[in-house]
């Protein structure tokens, strides 16, 4: 009598598991699908539709180069040498410019360029320059199909043009 007993509590156990186990995948594939409709998808329509940016993103450096003084802090400030600044004296009897904080500009600058296949976009070249004149832009749109395309000379006349778009007066 006890191997009668045996079986049908067996058969009973087995239908139980077997009972549990649809109910918990059932169970968890309706939190599965309850997910999956109620997200949102991550993926936007660029270019027609852009992500909103941080305040404080750091993308494509700017050097306003009106307010440049040349002092080279951002140079050496630099971790991968991506910055390569100079200048000269002005000729005796130039009159002294001054950058729009008040500072006397006394060396002319010649080259400002960065390369920015090399910039790590730490941040440092921004928080030593004194006249704050070389700053993170939120422009991000600059792939090009070259290393040396990535080279931006802060003096060219095309580069110059982002001045207005990019400086907040």
């Amino acid at each position: 009598m006890s191997t009668a007993v045996h079986e049908t509590s067996s058969v009973k156990e087995y239908f139980k598991a077997l009972f549990d186990g649809i109910y918990t995948t059932a169970k968890g594939m309706w939190i599965t699908f309850r997910y999956v409709w109620a997200v949102k998808p991550a993926s936007i329509e660029y270019p027609e539709v852009r992500e909103v940016l941080p305040e404080r993103a750091r993308m494509r450096l700017f050097n306003d180069a009106q307010n440049c003084i040349s002092c080279t802090q951002c140079a050496m400030a630099c971790p991968v040498d991506c910055i390569y600044i100079a200048s000269e004296k002005f000729p005796e009897g130039t009159e002294i410019k001054k950058t729009s904080n008040g500072q006397p500009i006394r060396l002319k600058l010649t080259q400002f360029t960065i390369d920015t296949s090399l910039c790590c976009y730490c941040g440092l070249c921004t928080t030593v320059c004194p006249t704050e004149c070389l700053t993170h832009s939120h422009d991000y749109e600059f792939s090009q199909y070259t290393i040396d395309a990535m080279k931006y000379d802060y003096l060219a006349p095309d580069v110059v043009a982002w001045r207005d778009r990019i400086v907040k007066s």
